[in-house]
């Protein structure tokens, strides 16, 4: 039954014939269909995997090819951070110094983010929802600092258990995959804490920054650009 052979009426729908040739001529368009709600599902950002997100990559304009081989993130039996469902497995054609290609779980985020950047407005009040909503369960937050002398400075921070921390997705913001800034206006620096999750400050206790004892000195990851 469909919404077709549905609409037969009483009279003809006890005729065997009549019925099975709706069915034949309707059956067509309703695969059709049931077709094209699937490809709509498999290029949901959420869904997509593998040569969908590269589709996906391309009419949003990110490529999942970095300009610098990652490198230092490869699985690794007794390796703090690289253990189970940390390191990156290397693949079969994947060089020992490192890898150009991103995993599938990376690439998403990246894309959520230049999904926004696409969409943004160029006011600096609108910053915070674009990097939350882009990294919402990935492990890191990310702050950006208007220097007030057209550069910004980018905060890296990780969540307190650095262990669930991807380091293929730190790696890629540090090369800038995830920067969002206003024509014109340069990096500075890329920071993120030497140890922890928080950055040192006098007398601060908030989500990015901490006194002694727990915020830690700032690393520069990036020179910036």
């Amino acid at each position: 039954m469909s919404k077709y052979t549905d609409l037969i009426s009483n009279y003809h729908a006890s005729k065997p014939l009549f019925f099975q040739h709706i069915d034949l001529s309707t059956r067509p368009l309703i695969d059709v269909n049931a077709s094209l709600d699937n490809l709509v599902t498999a290029f949901d950002i959420d869904n997509a995997v593998g040569k969908q997100l590269d589709i996906l990559g391309e009419w949003i304009g990110r490529t999942r090819i970095v300009s610098q081989p990652i490198s230092g993130v490869y699985f690794s039996w007794d390796t703090d951070g690289l253990g189970l469902d940390q390191g990156v497995w290397q693949g079969p054609y994947d060089p020992d110094s490192g890898f150009t290609s991103l995993s599938d779980d990376t690439y998403r985020i990246i894309l959520k983010a230049k999904i926004a950047i696409n969409n943004w407005n160029g006011q600096n009040g609108t910053l915070p929802d674009i990097l939350d909503n882009a990294l919402v369960g990935s492990g890191v937050s990310m702050q950006v600092v208007d220097n007030q002398d057209m550069s910004i400075s980018i905060l890296i921070l990780p969540e307190i258990e650095f262990a669930n921390v991807s380091l293929e997705l730190i790696s890629a913001i540090k090369q800038g995959y995830l920067t969002v800034k206003a024509a014109g206006v340069r990096v500075k620096e890329m920071v993120m804490p030497s140890d922890g999750s928080r950055l040192f400050a006098f007398d601060t206790d908030t989500q990015y920054l901490a006194g002694f004892d727990q915020g830690s000195w700032d690393e520069v990851v990036n020179n910036g650009n």
